[in-house]
């Protein structure tokens, strides 16, 4: 399965990203919910499918309780956006048809006055192997359900100045040997540097598993992904640090925090969608995902 995306409604005032669950900070203390959006797209067929996860707070309950007798079959990009709308406690558009509203229904507790009004949306491209998806508790618990694409967008009704869009798509434009190990210490890893060549070292990252990956930085696809990983770190740091300023406010704002993570695409077009692609799926569903 391909997976592009990740909606989450942030918690407050619990944001909280621990790549090894130590962090100094905590993407998922701010993030109420998690709505992962995955999009698949296969070359041979030419054609763009997908999935998308609503994964609800750890500790409050914004989602229904996925039944397997009353699952919604699938959605649109639009349903998904009106949904997203919904959490971050704004009325979705009056375009909405009908049934895309009865989606919704199925999706989200009844409740208008318990939205999380936090979103954490990322858009992850590449492909997480099925066996990926079903070790990970977060995602066996979460609520699934198909996309269907056509000519409409996710498109987020938002009211303007009563919503903070953070983004978290800014790319690092250069990055040192240290940054490296630093990030590596974090992750609970290392990073062995080249002393003839800046640049060329290899992370060495911890998986769940009790294995760990290893990447070079040599190889363009893996230093893409690296890259990737760091952008996302310190870009989610820096959206945790004005979480907590707009928290401070007698009437904080809502909140959708937005970006794209490229690292997973990288891999899987130069290993294929198993080996190391299947790592790098374990260290973004297990040290970023699990942890926002």
């Amino acid at each position: 399965m391909k997976f592009r995306g990740v909606f989450s409604p942030l918690l407050r005032p619990e944001i909280s990203l621990s790549l090894s669950g130590q962090m100094d900070f905590q993407m998922r203390s701010v993030l109420r919910l998690i709505v992962i959006f995955s999009l698949l797209f296969s070359l041979a067929k030419a054609e763009t499918a997908g999935s998308v996860f609503f994964i609800d707070s750890q500790t409050r309950q914004y989602l229904r309780t996925p039944s397997p007798n009353d699952v919604v079959q699938s959605m649109s990009l639009r349903e998904v956006g009106a949904a997203v709308s919904v959490l971050l406690g704004f009325a979705p558009s009056d375009a909405l048809s009908a049934a895309s509203s009865s989606k919704l229904n199925e999706v989200l507790m009844p409740n208008p006055f318990n939205r999380p009004r936090a979103v954490f949306m990322l858009e992850v491209t590449g492909e997480i192997p099925f066996v990926v998806e079903q070790a990970n508790a977060m995602f066996n618990g979460a609520f699934k359900t198909k996309i269907v694409l056509g000519s409409d967008k996710a498109g987020i009704q938002l009211p303007g100045e009563e919503v903070s869009v953070i983004s978290i798509d800014e790319e690092l434009a250069d990055f040192t040997d240290k940054e490296i190990s630093d990030f590596a210490s974090w992750l609970g890893g290392s990073y062995a540097v080249d002393p003839l060549e800046a640049l060329n070292g290899e992370l060495a990252i911890p998986l769940a598993s009790g294995a760990t990956m290893s990447l070079h930085m040599s190889k363009k696809a893996n230093r893409e992904f690296i890259a990737s990983l760091l952008a996302l770190f310190h870009n989610s740091r820096r959206a945790v640090e004005m979480h907590e300023d707009l928290s401070q406010s007698t009437q904080p704002p809502a909140e959708l925090v937005k970006g794209c993570f490229d690292g997973l695409k990288a891999l899987g077009e130069h290993y294929g969608s198993r080996g190391c692609c299947t790592e790098g799926s374990r260290v973004i569903t297990y040290y970023i995902v699990q942890d926002v």
